[in-house]
């Protein structure tokens, strides 16, 4: 396995934890608009159920496309975010 290939996993890994964690510490706002996500989430696939199978099709496509660009956009921002605060610190003098 190559170095870029360990660096993902290690990424995916480091950002699944915390995200886990996060989710077992969510205020109760934030759970609320988790619960209204679900619900919306099973009548959305309830209405595309309704669409002939080509919509569906359509429709299904976008929604796991934008999923995956939005988890490539994380795990971008979780590195560049990694990047940024190690110049930071090296701008404290502190690295």
């Amino acid at each position: 396995m190559d170095k870029e290939k360990i660096f993902e996993m290690v990424i995916r890994e480091m950002t699944e934890n915390a995200l886990s964690s996060r989710r077992e510490n969510l205020e109760e706002g934030e759970q609320q608009l988790y619960m209204e996500v679900g619900c919306l989430s099973s009548q959305a696939r309830d209405i595309v159920k309704e669409l002939p199978e080509e919509k569906q099709k359509i429709l299904i496509d976008y929604f796991e496309k934008t999923s995956m660009i939005a988890d490539h956009e994380c795990a971008y921002l979780y590195v560049q975010g990694a990047k940024d605060c190690v110049e930071m610190l090296k701008k404290l003098s502190a690295l």
